[in-house]
């Protein structure tokens, strides 16, 4: 199982890190990381890099697009894909400050959801390393 951390991107800092893109993670990692008392700190470090999310604006976003897929259920701010034909199973999880998402796979559809929103996401796995801007990877078109 993956837990991929999306944060949306100040669009003043996209261009900075959009060839840098290990800095950044290199950044949220070391946020990731920080201990209790530092959070002052991290937070104030979070709030230069990332935006807030609306969590109502996106949870009726994500709702919209999908609310008529069989594979699609939403309680409070999760929102659940099971598609046993794709073997993927998906929790979103929305947050004020980013979105965690729990996968059984190293892709998501959610990924395509929130690609279609036109923000700046940038999505980091840090317990295998992995990150990357959302708008970078080649999305499974369905």
């Amino acid at each position: 199982m993956r837990r991929f951390y999306v944060f949306n991107i100040r669009l003043e800092l996209m261009s900075l890190y959009k060839d840098n893109q290990d800095n950044l993670y290199k950044i949220l990692n070391s946020i990731y990381a920080m201990k209790e008392d530092e959070l002052i700190y991290a937070y104030n470090l979070f709030k230069q890099i990332c935006l807030g999310i609306d969590i109502l604006a996106l949870n009726n976003k994500i709702y919209l697009k999908m609310h008529n897929d069989l594979v699609y259920t939403k309680i409070n701010n999760e929102h659940v894909i099971n598609n046993l034909y794709k073997d993927e199973v998906s929790i979103l999880k929305v947050k004020k400050s980013h979105l965690i998402i729990d996968c059984n796979s190293s892709y998501t559809s959610f990924f395509t959801i929130l690609n279609s929103l036109d923000s700046n996401f940038f999505i980091c796995d840090f317990q295998t390393g992995d990150y990357f801007f959302l708008n970078d990877i080649e999305l499974v078109v369905e």
